[in-house]
């Protein structure tokens, strides 16, 4: 994919070519969280919608997830 991906302190840093930031360019926030499972259920339950469906990743799970108002999160 050509990104790689840093954590200093409370911060994500990504670097990559331009097509692998592409997806990340429209994110407005990014959490680190103890269970993802118990936020993908808040989310479905409050509406939300997930790109794409949780998924297994070499450090853990990630999601995207977009509220009705359009924000990406």
């Amino acid at each position: 994919m050509n990104l790689e991906i840093a954590s200093v302190g409370n911060f994500l840093l990504l670097s990559g070519s331009e097509k692998a930031l592409a997806p990340f360019k429209a994110t407005i926030a990014t959490f680190v969280v103890d269970s993802l499972d118990e936020f993908a259920a808040y989310f479905k339950e409050n509406g939300l919608s997930f790109i794409p469906e949780p998924k297994q990743v070499p450090t853990g799970k990630n999601m995207t997830v977009q509220h009705p108002d359009g924000a990406i999160v």
